[in-house]
């Protein structure tokens, strides 16, 4: 081979070197702009926390940064929120925009030709996270109206005394839906349409009903899809509706089986539910914690943060064998606060005394012998007193214990002293006229009615 050859053969093997970089290299003509990219996250339609926002889309050939929009009300056709970014993400630590917490953006990418057009067609959509507590709303009185009783027989003056009416109970069924009572005396319309007309918050109140109903409660909670799927029940109910929050009263979760675990996860899901967007308040009636075990340890501490306030159920300390012991006296009360308050650390804004508003006898059978309040004074009881003699069912002149005025008119006091608020089982049970329980605790804290 002479020179004139090689050189005509190393042309040759030049230009075909030449051709196939071009194949592996820009699908863009030298000089032009690069294409327009697609969104990789947050997912469209994601909602995401109200943290950091990081911000990614797939790699365009030839493009040396890109630009990131968001379309907005004013500008739909975008404002530019991050200009000559040269990596495929961006992390925003603030949003500047106002009025939604839904989101839509695209990306632009450009070379020293130009930038990429019609990249709007790309958009995707993200919502920002906003759980937060609803704002609180003073001391808590707190009344429960279950679904069996005659509404006509609470006026409206007892809703007045109360600015929470916890409707009691919807309850979880065998598939882990949400059931409502079964022929309920009182719907939830009812009580919400007469509770609003008096100024109080109206709450669902959710327990674990009757027979397999614990069982129910404990199937559900185990599994996250369970969780899920009574939740979102929940949430329908509570929109469709038109309610203020959820009472959970799952009577009881236990760290004897796992259910501590399971019912805290619950809760913190409700939670996050409920609290989006700061709309619906979350409650939650606990044991009294006078004693030790398995169902007080089940309130587990990482739960304080996310439920709005607990319903202590101090009553109930009763003995079928020992006589002349009452079950629910300020001595009680002050062990299930100090409890609660010192012991546990709850904090106090978010802490509700129950007073019970019927009577309970000691030495004898429950059965038959536990009578309401105003049944009670039916029978000659003292208003002020908190024991009477009465008769019920086979047993007649017994002594029966219950919360007069004087003493409900303590546990108010300190109530609102180092706690914040009383809750009472419940509203029918008490009197209609003045020697109502109710009354004495909104006269002892100032509330109005």
């Amino acid at each position: 081979m002479n020179i004139r050859h090689f050189l005509l053969y190393s042309l040759v093997i030049v230009s075909i070197l030449n051709g196939c970089s071009k194949k592996g290299g820009t699908d863009n003509p030298p000089g032009a702009a690069p294409g327009c990219t697609n969104n990789t996250s947050p997912a469209n339609g994601a909602i995401v926390g109200s943290g950091p926002i990081s911000l990614s889309w797939s790699p365009v050939s030839g493009a040396t940064s890109y630009d990131i929009y968001f379309i907005t009300a004013i500008s739909p056709g975008g404002v530019v929120v991050a200009a000559n970014v040269t990596a495929t993400n961006y992390t925003l630590t603030t949003l500047i925009f106002t009025g939604s917490n839904t989101f839509t953006w695209f990306v632009v990418p450009k070379n020293a030709s130009g930038s990429a057009t019609g990249c709007a067609s790309n958009a995707s959509s993200f919502t920002l996270s906003n759980i937060s507590a609803p704002p609180p709303f003073g001391y808590y009185v707190v009344g429960y109206f279950p679904s069996y009783r005659n509404l006509a027989d609470v006026p409206d003056v007892k809703f007045r005394m109360t600015n929470v009416v916890v409707y009691s109970f919807y309850s979880v069924n065998s598939t882990g839906g949400l059931s409502a009572p079964s022929a309920p005396a009182a719907s939830l319309s009812a009580v919400t349409t007469k509770a609003r007309a008096n100024g109080a918050k109206v709450f669902l109140g959710i327990n674990d009903g009757s027979g397999d109903g614990k069982t129910y409660f404990k199937n559900m909670a185990s599994t996250a899809a369970g969780r899920n799927t009574f939740i979102k029940a929940i949430m329908n109910t509570v929109r469709t509706n038109n309610l203020d929050g959820v009472d959970m009263d799952w009577e009881f979760p236990t760290t004897t089986d796992g259910t501590d675990l399971t019912f805290t996860e619950l809760m913190k899901e409700l939670s996050d539910s409920l609290h989006q967007g700061a709309r619906y308040y979350l409650s939650c009636a606990i044991t009294a914690g006078k004693y030790a075990g398995g169902i007080r340890d089940a309130i587990r501490n990482e739960l304080f943060p996310y439920v709005d306030f607990f319903n202590i159920m101090a009553y109930d300390d009763f003995n079928t064998t020992v006589p002349y012991r009452h079950h629910s006296d300020y001595a009680l009360a002050q062990t299930c606060l100090n409890y609660w308050l010192n012991t546990r650390s709850m904090p106090a804004a978010k802490c509700v005394l129950g007073v019970p508003a019927y009577g309970r006898p000691s030495g004898i059978t429950q059965s038959g012998t536990v009578l309401t309040y105003k049944t009670i004074l039916a029978q000659g009881g003292n208003p002020l007193y908190d024991s009477a003699t009465v008769t019920a069912g086979a047993f007649t002149n017994y002594t029966i214990y219950y919360n007069g005025q004087y003493t409900v008119k303590r546990k108010a006091k300190l109530a609102k002293d180092i706690a914040n608020g009383v809750m009472f089982w419940e509203k029918w049970q008490d009197a209609a006229d003045g020697n109502s329980l109710m009354k004495a605790a909104c006269d002892t804290v100032g509330r109005g009615y």
